[in-house]
């Protein structure tokens, strides 16, 4: 079992890397996608979108770290988007945050 759980969490987070090499691609492309400037709403958004990329039948097989490292892994990349959104979003975004 311990080998089954260990497959399912290789094959989720081999999904999201490619979903991170494909924000990679949009960053080299100088587009981002915006984020909220509220930080529970970011958290929120990321760890939504981190479950819906697990096939439903593999959740209750991924551990709460993997989890997490998923979400570290994909709020990185999302983050370093920001820097690229057009100033006036930038400028809402930085009366909550700076980076």
């Amino acid at each position: 079992m311990a080998d089954a759980s260990d497959d399912i969490e290789a094959r989720f987070l081999n999904r999201i890397e490619r979903r991170v090499s494909f924000l990679k691609a949009l960053f080299i492309a100088e587009l981002g996608i915006y984020l909220s400037p509220d930080d529970q709403q970011r958290r929120r958004s990321i760890e939504m979108l981190v479950r819906v990329t697990a096939k439903q039948n593999e959740l209750p097989h991924i551990k709460p770290a993997t989890l997490k490292r998923a979400v570290d892994l994909m709020q990185s990349h999302l983050e370093a988007m920001q820097k690229v959104l057009p100033h006036d979003v930038q400028y809402r975004n930085r009366l909550k945050r700076t980076w």
